[in-house]
């Protein structure tokens, strides 16, 4: 897979953006208010408050996302990380993944953490090449999360 670009968000991705997490999510579960509210507006969500979205984007249209979310102790969440499901297993979500963690670093953030749901075991396989640890779950953002991991940076 040679002909694509990893670019950050520009307003013409938005719609992608909403539509790659929807069909992703709703594989398996229901669209949830934080859904909705991150997917919806995606810059007052996470571009305002100092993070970035990417796209993997192929011939103009964008195939892959995932966003990058700061918290508070120079912690970033990785959230709605997704590929087309025409595209999967092909390597973009590792080539998605490095560009997050990259970002991370840049931003000086000492933690990388994401919420995610055991249903998901390429996902998992995913985090765990990369060196997530899986930790207590502390947060209840999502209702369809049943792990949290952490990536020390």
């Amino acid at each position: 897979m040679k002909d694509f670009q990893i670019v950050t968000f520009d307003s013409k991705y938005s719609n992608s953006f909403f539509e790659l997490n929807k069909s992703w999510i709703e594989e398996h579960w229901s669209l949830e208010d934080s859904d909705i509210a991150d997917l919806l507006n995606p810059v007052n969500s996470i571009i305002a408050k100092g993070g970035e979205i990417f796209f993997i984007v192929i011939n103009k249209t964008a195939i892959g996302t995932a966003a990058m979310i700061p918290y508070s102790k120079n912690k970033m969440e990785l959230a709605k990380m997704t590929i087309d499901y025409k595209f999967r297993g092909l390597g973009l979500s590792k080539l998605l993944l490095s560009r997050c963690i990259s970002y991370a670093k840049n931003k000086r953030a000492s933690e990388v953490f994401l919420i995610s749901n055991s249903k998901l075991k390429a996902a998992r396989k995913l985090y765990d090449n990369f060196g997530f640890t899986e930790t207590p779950l502390d947060s209840s953002k999502y209702q369809r999360g049943n792990y949290k991991m952490i990536l020390k940076l």
